[in-house]
C-alpha cells in the first residue's frame, strides 16, 4: 500500500509538470476537426473521430486508441430524482468510448461537448502511450495537455 501511495505521488508530480505536448496538426486533423464541429450524427462522429485519432496520434508516432460511439443516453445516476453524477465518456486499455446522447433529455451531445470529450479520452491515452505512466490522473498539468491540444486543433 505504501509503495503504491508513493508511486502515484510520483505520477502525480510528474503528470503536473508536464504542461504540453509536442502535437503539431496538420491540415487534415483540422479538417476532421471543423467537420466534427458541425456533427451530430453518431455514425459520422464515429468515422470522423477515429479519422481525427489516426491523424493525431500518427504525428505523435503512438498507437492510435479505438473509438466507439454509441447512440446512447450517458450513463449516470440519479438521488431523488436528480442527476448525480454521469460519465461522458471513458478510456480503457487502447479504447475509447463516448455516448451520443445526453443522460437526462437523451439530446444529442453539443458537437464542441463531444470534442472535447474525444480530445480528453485522448489524452489519458497520451499519458499512457507517449508518457509511459503508470496512470493517467486528471493532474492540473493533464489539464493543460488538454487545453494544449485543443487550441492546436480550434484555434
Amino acid at each position: 500500500m505504501f509503495w503504491q501511495q508513493k508511486n502515484n505521488k510520483a505520477v502525480y508530480l510528474k503528470s503536473n509538470s508536464i504542461k504540453d505536448t509536442p502535437f503539431q496538426p496538420n491540415k487534415e486533423a483540422i479538417s476532421y476537426t471543423k467537420r466534427l464541429l458541425s456533427s451530430t450524427n453518431a455514425s459520422e462522429r464515429q468515422s470522423l473521430g477515429q479519422s481525427l485519432l489516426n491523424e493525431i496520434s500518427r504525428t505523435l508516432s503512438i498507437s492510435t486508441p479505438q473509438l466507439n460511439i454509441n447512440d446512447k443516453r450517458q450513463n449516470h445516476s440519479l438521488k431523488n430524482g436528480k442527476l448525480m453524477r454521469k460519465t461522458y465518456g471513458t478510456y480503457k486499455a487502447g479504447k475509447i468510448t463516448i455516448s451520443n446522447k445526453t443522460a437526462i433529455r437523451e439530446a444529442v451531445l453539443a458537437p464542441k461537448t463531444f470534442l472535447d470529450t474525444l480530445i480528453h479520452e485522448f489524452m489519458h491515452h497520451y499519458d499512457y502511450e507517449a508518457l509511459k505512466f503508470p496512470s493517467s490522473l486528471h493532474t492540473a498539468g493533464f489539464y493543460y495537455r488538454l487545453g494544449d491540444v485543443m487550441k492546436k486543433l480550434i484555434g
